[in-house]
This record gives structure tokens, sequence and C-alpha cells, in this order.
């Protein structure tokens, strides 16, 4: 675009932040401000800066104490309004989490009549063993409405070992800034969502083989869930100013009074025609676009701060949509880690390059 790094908001930004490599398809322009200085959009949607333009609009957030905090890109929208709200004394809550499991964590077992069995990616759909053509290979979805009635079961390996260091920061930095900014939390663990996509395919099987492989996905599903509470309930100890609630499947007051309260949002033809193309992934994206407005949900506080993935994007975007003129949504989007090979995110690589391990909270 032929712009000069002196005339953007870019211009003292850490060499760091300048070179952090972003793995994402090219969705970023050109954008000016009432100033006339240029900054980076993402989807039309959110600004790119850094941690020093970050605590220029809402100074509490200085108090943040994450080390790579002035390392990284931030992807963010709604901040200016965060702050005047906060300025008239209004209150604000902060919403944000990981999601439940990435790339090449949990296997798909199919095994079909007469013995042939089949290998799936739960998170991507892709199959490990199929081809639907010479050159296309099958996913999940399409392999069961073509053979869900020939399924005899369905079952699931889960390989994920521990929290990875991206699932780590989506816990902590929500935390972090919950606690400067001394609002409540609201942490949302998405196992249900991921159920209601099994669900969704599901119906192509019989009852027996629907039953059975919903319970152990629950299973797997429910383990790894565990995980993120433990390590939640460690960050609550060290956080004592923040109150947190954790919205998961089996936190069931949670879930109904979420879901009751969505409803006039979320279940609206104008909402509902936007959420996606592919039928079986309908009800957990509701989900996905209404999981940033929680803290409206549960405690009416209209002021909220998202802290996610930049891949969270397009929910925040319809999420501000479909509460257009009810809450004050803004987010503060942290990009996807690179993996050990810098090829991959964490949440897209092999298991083996994911670096699971035990981190220090503190």
């Amino acid at each position: 675009y032929n712009i000069k790094l002196t005339d953007t908001v870019y211009k003292d930004s850490p060499q760091k932040v300048l070179d952090f490599r972003i793995v994402s398809k090219d969705h970023y322009e050109p954008f000016t401000g009432a100033d006339g200085i240029y900054s980076i959009r993402y989807k039309n949607t959110v600004n790119i800066n850094d941690f020093y333009n970050v605590t220029n609009i809402l100074p509490e957030l200085s108090g943040i104490n994450y080390s790579g905090r002035y390392d990284l890109p931030y992807f963010t929208a709604g901040l200016e309004q965060l702050a005047i709200a906060r300025q008239a004394g209004e209150k604000t809550a902060v919403e944000g989490g990981p999601c439940l499991f990435g790339t090449d964590e949990v296997l798909v077992i199919v095994t079909r009549k007469g013995g042939q069995t089949d290998y799936f990616d739960y998170n991507t759909g892709k199959s490990y063993s199929l081809r639907l053509h010479s050159d296309q290979e099958y996913d999940f979805g399409s392999f069961m409405r073509e053979h869900g009635s020939e399924v005899e079961s369905i079952q699931f390996e889960n390989r994920k070992t521990g929290l990875t260091p991206q699932e780590w920061i989506f816990i902590k930095y929500p935390f972090e800034a919950a606690s400067v900014l001394n609002a409540p939390l609201v942490i949302p663990i998405p196992d249900m969502s991921y159920v209601k996509y099994l669900k969704a395919v599901l119906k192509y099987t019989s009852a027996s083989v629907r039953e059975r492989a919903l319970n152990d996905f629950r299973d797997v599903s429910h383990e790894i869930c565990d995980k993120y509470l433990q390590i939640i309930d460690k960050f609550k100890g060290i956080y004592r100013n923040v109150s947190c609630e954790v919205v998961h499947e089996r936190n069931t007051a949670l879930i109904d009074k979420y879901y009751k309260a969505r409803s006039p949002y979320i279940e609206r033809n104008k909402v509902l025609r936007s959420l996606t193309q592919i039928p079986e992934k309908c009800e957990s994206v509701k989900d996905y676009i209404s999981m940033p407005a929680l803290p409206y949900y549960l405690y009416g506080i209209k002021n909220i701060l998202e802290i996610d993935s930049m891949d969270e994007t397009d929910s925040y975007r319809k999420c501000s949509k479909a509460h257009k003129g009810t809450i004050n949504l803004s987010c503060l989007l942290l990009p996807e880690f690179l993996s050990k090979d810098k090829m991959h995110t964490i949440f897209d690589a092999p298991a083996d390059l994911k670096e699971y391990g035990e981190y220090v909270i503190e």
C-alpha cells in the first residue's frame, strides 16, 4: 500500500510486535483514523494495536503483568466506548477463555457393519483414511450423511495430555484483565457446543449407536473440561478480587439461564440466516456467537470486554450485531501462537508439536 511506518500507529512499536508472524488468510487492510494515522484492520472489524496503544485507550490495562504483553499484536474494537462507560461509573465485565480442544487432539474411530474402520479428526472433520474421489477427502460430516446408516459404533481417542501455552494464556489473560478492571469474569468452556455438533451428525445413525457415541464423547469432553476447571480454580486462588463463573455443560443452572436469556437475540431469522452454511454446525455456532454476551445474560452487565483469540473475530462481529443497541461489546483478541515447527498455529498443529506442559501460575 506504499505506507510509511512513520505514518502508522506502529511507528514506536517494539520490533517483536512488528515481526510477529500471524498465520491466517489475507483479510488485512489499512485503515485511517480521524487523525489521519494509519493502522491495520482485520476482517473489517478489529484494528491491530500494540500494548502501548491499548493502554493509551484503557489505562487500567497497564496493570496486566503477563511477561509477554509488550511482544504481542492485539486485535481490538470498542475499547474507546468501554473507557467512556467506565469513566461514567458503569459496571464492566470480562468474558473469554480457550476452546475445548484443537486439531489432532480427539480422534474419531468409526466402525461400519462388516468391520471397516474409518478415522477422522474431531476438530477439523478431516478423514485420516478415506477419499470421496481420487483428489477429494471425506470429512466427518459428509461421511456420516452418506454412510450413517451403515455405522455400527463410534469411539473417541483422547490425545490431549495437558494444556498448551495458547490455552494457558487464554485463561490467564482474562483473569489479569478482570483483576485490574475490578470486574467479574465469565469463562465458557464449550464442551456443550462440541456435543451439539456430534448430535447433529449422529442423526444419520441408529438410536443405540447415537446413545453410546454421545456417552463416550462426553467422557472425553468432560475429562478435558476438568483439566481447565482445575487450572481455573488455581487462578481463582490467586486473583481473589475476581468473581469468576465458568459456563460448561455440567453447570446446568448457568446453562439454563444462558440459553433462556439469549433466545430473544439469537433465535431471530435475521440472525439465524447469517450463522453458517453447514446445517450440522448451526446449534454450536449459536453458542459461539452468543458467548461474548454471557455477562449480560448472567449479570445484566452491558459493558463487556471479550478477551479471546483473533480467530473469534467473526463471532465478535456477529454477537455485536445481534445485540446492537443492548450491549456495549468491546474486544481485546490475542494472536494465535506458532507451534514448534513455526508453520502451524498451536491450535492446528499435530499433537506432538503442541508443547503440552505445566505452566507457572503466578
